[in-house]
């Protein structure tokens, strides 16, 4: 009793407990202080505080000026008893109520001073502190997501020479006299650089450039114009996510190191509107060639370096009205193509053409929107050439079914079925069915047994659900028993063992509930 009733944490050492809160967020560290003696001062050595005003919002029915003033003073006691101690990360969140910006700037200040190596501020109408840009201990420095939360840099020089990682999220960026330029030449060891929703004052001309840089995320959700001009000069960038509308020039991308990359280029509202147009009026019988709408060229040969590429389907858009030709991808391996029924195929040919050494090819849905010109890949159209799929190098096909599909015209069995008869190399063919209705399930399975004829003739198909994982060998004649629940008539129980339902958990994981998570 005495050993079950002991305070374990209590007699471990001062610098351990003082750790263990460091991950507490700061108000209920500091709500600590009360349980002993001991404990009071033991708060005070805490090297994380993360402050974030919604904390307050279930002390209502206060007023929020005076929510927002407990806040400010909770703040103010927390680091007058820290004093000059060191402290690794300050996190600051004031983005419900109004705050002294004064105490903000001083709270700030504060941190700087005694060393913090990560900073993350999301403030409202708030213009840093130019001595944030000088820190000689910052290694990772987040801004935002907030409103109005203003990045000027004034100061001639700017020098971060330990930050390896910046994190600016709804953030709008005065550039006077290319502060973001200088922002960035100052980070010498600079690694990972991700830019959210960034507001570009009067700016048109975009350049990241950064030589030590590894990882970039670039992303523009309501960006309704072109960009002049974007560069990318990070040759030992090795992980890339670009989401934006195309720019109009590309004059530098130097991608040489890049290993992976999710491109989610979009057409603006016009340029979409022209390409909709071109669609309906531009096409005969006999031509097929599209009518550019932008250029996103140099772009895409710049990154044909890549291993693993991921379009979304605004981007196979973009290939189709922005791209002319369609580079040469030697080192793809993973290909992940995203669809909907507003996107068209016609560049799925070139592009699976130029793409020599792929392996695996992924498949987010399998609507798309028919057309004069859908391409050969696809099994709406007789094609007038042999498919570029009898000569696709491609040894495992994933497709992602899910049952919120509005087309039960079995147009994505139909696809299925084209995929099988037509690549000879596939070695395994998975689908995905995002459905808790097993029978869909067992009927898609039935569908995929009876195809009569298949180009590979060793090739495993699995069908997976959030329920069930059935797998099979199908040879191009039907003499396979594939796994399936059993049924009275089949498989009486006291008589036959049922056959093997294969767990997904094991073997292949269970696909996640968030659809768009399922690529990753």
């Amino acid at each position: 009793m005495d050993f079950v009733s002991r305070d374990i944490i209590s007699s471990l050492p001062n610098p351990l407990v003082s750790h263990i809160l460091s991950f507490l967020p700061t108000k209920e560290a500091a709500s600590t202080s009360v349980l002993s003696k001991k404990w009071r001062y033991l708060f005070a050595y805490v090297t994380n505080l993360e402050f974030d005003d919604s904390d307050y919002q279930h002390d209502k029915p206060k007023s929020d000026d005076e929510l927002s003033t407990s806040f400010m003073e909770f703040v103010d006691r927390v680091l007058a008893l820290q004093g000059n101690g060191t402290i690794n990360r300050f996190s600051l969140d004031c983005s419900n109520y109004d705050v002294d910006l004064a105490r903000v700037t001083g709270w700030i200040l504060n941190v700087l001073g005694r060393g913090v190596s990560d900073l993350d501020l999301s403030l409202l109408e708030y213009s840093l502190p130019s001595e944030i840009f000088v820190s000689k201990t910052l290694v990772k420095l987040k801004l935002g997501p907030a409103n109005d939360l203003t990045l000027t840099i004034d100061r001639k020089d700017v020098f971060l020479p330990k930050l390896k990682t910046l994190y600016i999220d709804s953030v709008e960026v005065q550039e006077r006299g290319f502060g973001f330029v200088k922002l960035l030449s100052g980070c010498p060891v600079l690694e990972e650089l991700v830019l959210m929703n960034i507001g570009w004052e009067n700016w048109k001309f975009c350049s990241v450039s950064v030589k030590t840089l590894k990882r970039l995320t670039f992303f523009c959700e309501d960006s309704y114009e072109n960009p002049k001009s974007v560069s990318f000069d990070t040759p030992n960038l090795v992980y890339l996510e670009y989401s934006d509308a195309i720019a109009g020039k590309y004059p530098k991308v130097n991608f040489n190191s890049l290993v992976e990359a999710h491109i989610g280029l979009r057409l603006t509202e016009d340029q979409s509107g022209d390409a909709d147009f071109s669609e309906e009026d531009y096409f005969s019988e006999d031509d097929e060639q599209n009518q550019m709408v932008g250029n996103a060229t140099d772009f895409l040969k710049g990154i044909s370096t890549v291993q693993i590429l991921y379009l979304s389907a605004e981007a196979i858009k973009v290939l189709t009205f922005c791209c002319e030709p369609i580079p040469v991808f030697n080192n793809l391996f993973q290909l992940t193509i995203e669809n909907n029924s507003e996107i068209r195929w016609d560049s799925l040919p070139s592009l699976l053409k130029n793409c020599p050494n792929l392996e695996i090819l992924v498949l987010k849905r399998l609507v798309h929107k028919y057309n004069k010109a859908c391409g050969n890949v696809c099994c709406c159209k007789r094609p007038k050439q042999p498919s570029c799929l009898s000569s696709s190098p491609v040894k495992v096909l994933k497709i992602f079914l899910f049952d919120d599909n509005d087309e039960e015209d079995g147009s994505e069995m139909r696809q299925i079925k084209y995929f099988l008869e037509k690549m000879p190399r596939l070695e395994e063919l998975i689908v995905y069915y995002n459905t808790s209705y097993d029978p869909a399930v067992l009927e898609l399975s039935k569908k995929l047994q009876k195809i009569p004829k298949i180009a590979s003739p060793k090739c495993k198909i699995q069908v997976i659900s959030e329920n069930l994982s059935l797998s099979s060998t199908v040879p191009s004649f039907l003499t396979t028993r594939w796994s399936s629940l059993p049924t009275e008539e089949e498989y009486p129980w006291v008589e036959s063992p049922p056959p093997q339902i294969i767990d997904p958990m094991l073997q292949y994981g269970s696909p996640p509930e968030d659809e768009d998570s399922w690529l990753y």
